[in-house]
């Protein structure tokens, strides 16, 4: 009697550790690995069950079990807004050694980041956003940060200023002018306009 109720205890423990004993009986999580999630909307799909994966979760588990030898397919059933996700090993055969194999990979959209310049006579002038930097020569009218990610926060700042001249973005709230900061939008987005006068 007192085997019995080790066994039935077993199978108890079994059931709530799921893939750990592996074998039948809709007792195996399908889980998926997530990298590289940075925006909202996320949503995935398996037999029906829509599964929304928040910001920053590197793991998220489907909640109807899977039985041993079941077949399973997670597609991407909605995008994230902003980015693009991609799904590898979202198909197979269930076992204890396949359900945890299946690695979403998601990418946040880029675009450039564009400002006007008046007055850039001379050259020298430098500008900064983080580990990435252009250099402006004399009769330059625009900058461009080529790739800042949806929704990213920025900040340019004028490292060197050009020869004989200073330049201020419009709007700038600190006390002289040179840097500014924003949001990025979800398209190519204008920053402040860079005024040069003469020193």
């Amino acid at each position: 009697m007192k085997n019995l109720y080790l066994r039935s205890m077993l199978a108890a423990a079994c059931a709530v550790t799921l893939a750990a004993c592996g074998g039948s009986g809709g007792n195996l999580y399908l889980q998926v690995s997530v990298s590289g999630l940075a925006k909202d909307g996320l949503i995935l799909l398996n037999d029906g069950e829509r599964l929304p994966v928040p910001v920053g979760q590197g793991t998220v588990v489907f909640t109807k079990l899977v039985k041993n030898d079941d077949r399973y397919n997670i597609t991407i059933a909605e995008q994230p807004k902003g980015a693009v996700c991609t799904i590898a090993n979202g198909a197979g055969k269930a076992s204890s050694y396949s359900v945890n194999t299946a690695l979403v990979s998601c990418t946040t959209n880029s675009y450039p980041l564009n400002g006007t310049i008046t007055g850039l006579t001379a050259d020298g002038l430098r500008l900064v956003m983080g580990p990435k930097g252009i250099t402006l020569s004399a009769g330059a009218t625009a900058y461009t940060f080529t790739s800042v990610a949806d929704g990213a926060p920025y900040g340019i700042s004028i490292l060197a200023q050009p020869t004989g001249l200073t330049c201020r973005f419009q709007g700038s709230k600190s006390t002289d002018a040179s840097d500014t900061v924003g949001t990025m939008g979800s398209a190519a987005t204008t920053a402040a306009t860079l005024d040069c006068t003469p020193q």
